[in-house]
């Protein structure tokens, strides 16, 4: 359904978008505007796009993304006041961006199969509730090669429980996808479509570049189960005051650790487990140095999920299938990003392999031990609050095992 650009949408707009996975405002960007943004993007992927193999013009995709909104004229789109509305409004609840992403396809580019971006080894794609924000700065259409929209796609993917603490999905019957349409996209128009919505775009004939913003928000109550792309305060303060609120976390200095809280059901209160550290002669969460799988994931860098799960399972003899982001602390060493899994089943004594140097704590004992303001004890709080929607995250290296 396409409605023309207003700031508040109606009812029937808000009913369209859950309806068809898709809304369409038309003309929200002017010719004058997208002609300026369109000429900065084709300047910056002749020396700063990813990836950095791929040389301007060579027929291929380029990308500008995360942290190089910092570059100037690039980082207005994001606090649009039409679009933040718009997407906050079908999101009913405060936004964070969690992918900038200005794509540009030169002629002679395959274009992409139908696929769906909900991905839970993604930063950008492992929140439980997010949405495309997508302005083409070309026409998208034939020549330049068209965006393909299945309505209705995205309710082939239901929470399974909406009571648990983490949320889980059912497996997409592709079977049943709907015939893609056009939607006949024109510069300067902007398309919101659910996370779960398939799409596709089909390589054009055009001699010219095709351009477009696909920008990425989530509910500020649902963080990806990777984590979040982690910004950088070049990015934020490219933000207007107001616009910095749309930043999730923001540090300069590097991911250097990652850890894992084990929370374990046993009766009504939960357990949590540390290693002893002999050498340091302190407690710890499982975990340590963790890495990128950046083969894999590109620009979308975060998730610290396969490194944490190859440290776990050589400290604890256990493999994790899924774990779910709980924050970034800032310690001595750099910045620690902590997950957290949930064993319900009081399961892990007896799985444990291999390590006799781990125990139990409760709560109350970890305050007294650490202090209620130590990184343990804070992960703890933000792990226990029931107002937060987490999802299963996973390995880049689990992609084909997204669904349990």
């Amino acid at each position: 359904m396409t409605i023309i650009n207003t700031k508040t949408l109606s009812n029937q707009q808000i009913d369209a978008y859950n309806q068809n996975g898709y809304l369409i405002l038309r003309n929200v960007l002017s010719s004058d505007e997208t002609v300026e943004l369109r000429g900065i993007v084709q300047q910056q992927v002749q020396h700063n796009s990813y990836p950095s193999s791929l040389k301007y013009p060579k027929a291929g995709k380029y990308t500008i993304s995360g942290n190089k909104m910092a570059e100037p004229g690039l980082s207005t789109i994001v606090e649009h006041p039409t679009i933040v509305e718009t997407v906050e409004c079908l999101l009913n609840h405060q936004a964070y961006l969690t992918a900038y992403v200005a794509y540009l396809r030169t002629p002679g580019d395959k274009g992409s199969g139908a696929h769906c971006d909900y991905k839970r080894w993604r930063p950008v794609g492992s929140s439980m509730n997010w949405l495309f924000s997508i302005i083409p700065l070309t026409d998208f259409d034939l020549e330049y090669g068209p965006f393909l929209v299945a309505p209705g796609s995205h309710k082939l993917t239901q929470v399974i429980d909406q009571q648990t603490h983490i949320s889980d999905l059912t497996r997409p019957d592709i079977a049943q996808l709907a015939s893609f349409i056009d939607p006949e996209l024109k510069a300067g128009d902007l398309l919101l479509a659910n996370q779960h919505t398939w799409h596709k775009a089909p390589a054009g004939t055009s001699t010219q570049d095709r351009c477009g913003i696909f920008n990425k928000y989530c509910a500020t109550n649902a963080p990806p189960a990777a984590g979040y792309y982690p910004y950088n305060n070049a990015a934020l303060n490219a933000l207007s005051d107001t616009g910095k609120r749309l930043i999730p976390i923001c540090f300069d200095q590097s991911i250097t650790t990652t850890r894992l809280l084990i929370d374990c059901l046993s009766g009504q209160e939960s357990k949590f487990l540390l290693l002893y550290d002999k050498e340091n002669d302190l407690w710890e969460l499982p975990g340590g140095i963790g890495w990128e799988e950046e083969d894999l994931v590109g620009w979308d860098v975060g998730s610290r999920i396969g490194s944490l799960q190859v440290l776990v399972e050589t400290q604890l003899g256990i493999s994790i299938p899924w774990m779910s982001y709980i924050a970034d602390m800032e310690r001595e060493e750099g910045v620690c990003r902590v997950y957290g899994y949930l064993d319900q089943y009081d399961s892990f004594d007896s799985s444990i392999k291999g390590c006799n140097h781990y125990s139990w704590f409760t709560e109350s004992q970890l305050q007294h031990m650490f202090g209620e303001n130590s990184y343990v004890c804070r992960a703890i709080c933000s792990w226990k609050r029931d107002d937060i929607i987490r999802g299963k995250g996973k390995a880049c290296r689990q992609r084909k095992q997204q669904f349990d």
